[in-house]
Parts: C-alpha cells; sequence; structure tokens
C-alpha cells in the first residue's frame, strides 16, 4: 500500500505474544468470575460504533505494558516527530461490532490502531477502513477512476497479529463488521489511540535550546510563503540528519499528509520546505545529530 496518509508497521513489537498470552489467560476459564473480566465496557452508539473497550494501560500487568507503551511512543517521537500518545483503548469486536466512518480530527495529528488478532483469524471482516484522499474531490478525480468499485474508493487494511497502523485521522474511516465469532479470544483485538503533542525530537550532540531557535526561524520562513498561497492543510515530519560542523547533511520527509483546499499535493510549497531545512546552519558539535521536526499546518 502506497499513501503518504498511511503507515504500516508489521511485527512492530517483540512484546506482542506476551500481550497476546495476558488477555488470553483472562478468558481460558468462561466459568471462572475474575475481577479482571467485569472491566470491560459495551459501547454501543447506533449506526456509528459497537464495540468491547477497556483502558489497556489498566488491563495489562504493568512492567508489560509499559515497555510496549515505551516502544510505541519512542516509534512515534522518531517517525512522526509526536512526543506521546492518548491513553489508548483495548478494544475487541466479536459478532456484529463494528465502526462506520468517522473522522477524528481533535484527538491528535495521527491516529493509532495496533493489532493483537489471533495469527489465524477465525472471523471475516475487522478491516481498518480509510477513505481515499481522492474521494473527498470526487468529481476533480472522477475522468481519472479506472473503475467504481469499493478498492476504488477505500483501502482495507487487515487486522494482521503485530501490525501497527498509523494513519491521517482527517480522512473518514472505520472498521468493518465482524462475522463469525461470539469469543473473545477469536475476536478482532486491537490498542488503539492517537499520537500526540508534536514537538521536535533530537538524538545526538545539538543543545535542544540551541536547535529551537534555529528552528523556529526556519517555520518562521515556512510561515511566510503559506501566507501568500493557497491555504494548505496536513502535517509534515522532517528528517535532518546533522553532521558534527552543523550542517544538514540529508533533508527528507518522514511523513507529509499535506493538501490544498482542492485535494492536490502543493509540489512548489514541499520543494521549499526541503530547501530551507537543508540549509540550516547549526552549532557544531561533538558528534552527529538526528531529528525529527514536525509541522502542522491548519
Amino acid at each position: 500500500m502506497k499513501s503518504p496518509h498511511i503507515l504500516v508497521v508489521d511485527q512492530f513489537s517483540k512484546k506482542s505474544k506476551l500481550l497476546r498470552a495476558e488477555f488470553d489467560k483472562r478468558f481460558a476459564n468462561p466459568l471462572e468470575a475474575d475481577n479482571q473480566r467485569f472491566v470491560w465496557d459495551f459501547w454501543h452508539v447506533p449506526d456509528q460504533y459497537t464495540l468491547v473497550r477497556t483502558p489497556a494501560y489498566h488491563y495489562f500487568s504493568q512492567k508489560l505494558y509499559m515497555d510496549f507503551h515505551s516502544q510505541l511512543v519512542s516509534w512515534g517521537r522518531k517517525t512522526l516527530g509526536c512526543w506521546d500518545i492518548s491513553p489508548p483503548w483495548l478494544s475487541y469486536y466479536i459478532e456484529g461490532c463494528k465502526q462506520e466512518l468517522h473522522s477524528d480530527v481533535p484527538h491528535g495529528p495521527w491516529a493509532f490502531v495496533y493489532s493483537l488478532t489471533p495469527e489465524i483469524r477465525r472471523f471475516k471482516g475487522g478491516e481498518t477502513l480509510i477513505l481515499k484522499p481522492e474521494i473527498l474531490n470526487y468529481w476533480q478525480n472522477f475522468g481519472q477512476q479506472t473503475n467504481r468499485e469499493l478498492t476504488s474508493f477505500v483501502d482495507r487494511i487487515p487486522a494482521k497479529a503485530n501490525r501497527l497502523i498509523a494513519f491521517d485521522p482527517r480522512l473518514p474511516h472505520g472498521v468493518t463488521e465482524v462475522r463469525g465469532t461470539m469469543d473473545p479470544r477469536e475476536a478482532r483485538l486491537v490498542i488503539h489511540g492517537w499520537f500526540t503533542q508534536p514537538k521536535t525530537y533530537i538524538d545526538g550532540f545539538v543543545p535542544a535550546k540551541s536547535a529551537e531557535k534555529i528552528l523556529n526561524q526556519a517555520y518562521k520562513k515556512v510561515a511566510d510563503l503559506t501566507q501568500y498561497s493557497e491555504a494548505v492543510q496536513g502535517v509534515v515530519s522532517l528528517g535532518l540528519s546533522v553532521g558534527k560542523s552543523g550542517q544538514v547533511n540529508r533533508c527528507c520527509f518522514l511523513t507529509n499528509t499535506l493538501l490544498d483546499l482542492s485535494g492536490q499535493v502543493p509540489k512548489n510549497l514541499n520543494k521549499e520546505i526541503l530547501r530551507i531545512y537543508s540549509q540550516l546552519e547549526f552549532i557544531s558539535c561533538r558528534g552527529p545529530t538526528q531529528m525529527t521536526v514536525p509541522l502542522l499546518f491548519q
């Protein structure tokens, strides 16, 4: 799948099997009344949401969950330039569970779904469904469509074991209805939430305080460019490799969801962003530095 609005990472965590084992253990004996069996909320909003959920950070043993949580947060910092995640939910989907299309713009610049679904799926459905950006400008792209079937309108991503999906939550998205099981151990099982708090991530020798001043000057130049051009919306995360001399050796987009009001990629603005950040000069240091710089356009 090639989309700047969707990132898919398979085999994301070495903690996957341990998290899965803890979940299975709680449901091993259906006749046993353990207090952990009473923490679930059946969340049903007619014509919108039907699923069973609980706060993930309370459900698992503390060390195991925090090891996974730290890995997820670290990935978000390095890849997206988001410093934290919202308190995540653990949800399972049995027969009839689904989410209709919706968007989550206020929660964070990226949404995530991490799957603990069994490797052998005994149900049908349960895919994450994401509307393709071009469909939001349907008539402008109508002539480019080669067919008019579901796959040309949406991306469908199966809930594969140990798979992380991060996506642009502005796009209408949902979960296709699950059919075929009433057993939580066979259900679509996911940890989900949002990456939050966009903030520059620095790994290396450039001091954060001196870097902040230079990055703020660069952002002002970008803001001046957008002030006199067509409005754009989206999120960018830039990857900067800075040498000992302070020169930027490499500048690239790690993510880029920018679109103008007509739904087109602002190519000239993207070129200017890369030019501005490629020419930055930081102070010389004892060693190299990697930076992830988030830019929000609203």
